[in-house]
């Protein structure tokens, strides 16, 4: 649902009303910034693994509608990436947390999940691509898209660029947090 904002903004938003996002785009990066600072926080609190993969979705959408609203080249190329990007991973993500994970075990609480790399090491790798895909990390696809985002942002509002700035640490915060817990936390708990 996340990326049908994205298809929304390019059908509707744009051709409807293209002055009005530009006059309002003190608001418009507001909001987002609200929204990454607010679902990061939210993300890095809870223990549900399906709730952990939502909520830095929520936060990856708020950077990639900043970046394309910016009405900067760059940002608007860095939304695309970022939200095409993001939905290869954040599928895989719940394919992984809620798919796999569940129903070997029947719960999502991130808790009873500790020490995966003695039995399941394979998954632990593809696991870990994919958190590294979730926080950014260079050489995948969400960096270069989450960076031309936020240099959009930079281009259009430097203040805003610099908070909205502060997803870079917090995505890579909660997404190795929750992979060290699942995986190298403990003995795994039958």
């Amino acid at each position: 649902m996340l990326k049908l904002s994205l298809y929304g903004v390019f059908r509707l938003i744009l051709p409807l009303v293209p002055k009005a996002f530009i006059f309002y785009t003190h608001i418009i990066f507001v909001i987002c910034v609200i929204t990454i600072l607010y679902a990061s926080f939210s993300t890095i609190r809870t223990i549900d693994v399906k709730e952990l993969i939502a909520y830095s979705s929520v936060s990856h959408a708020a950077v990639y509608l900043a970046g394309i609203l910016s009405n900067v080249i760059q940002g608007i190329q860095g939304g695309i990436l970022l939200g095409l990007a993001h939905g290869f991973v954040s599928s895989g993500l719940f394919i992984s947390g809620g798919g796999v994970l569940y129903d070997r075990s029947s719960t999502r609480t991130i808790n009873y999940y500790g020490g995966l790399a003695q039995i399941m090491p394979i998954f632990s790798i593809l696991f870990f691509i994919l958190c590294l895909g979730n926080c950014g990390a260079p050489l995948t696809l969400n960096f270069v898209g989450e960076f031309m985002s936020l240099y959009g942002i930079f281009e259009r509002l430097s203040f805003a660029g610099i908070l909205a700035s502060s997803s870079i640490i917090l995505s890579a915060v909660y997404t190795i947090f929750m992979f060290n817990r699942i995986i190298f936390g403990g003995i795994f708990k039958a």
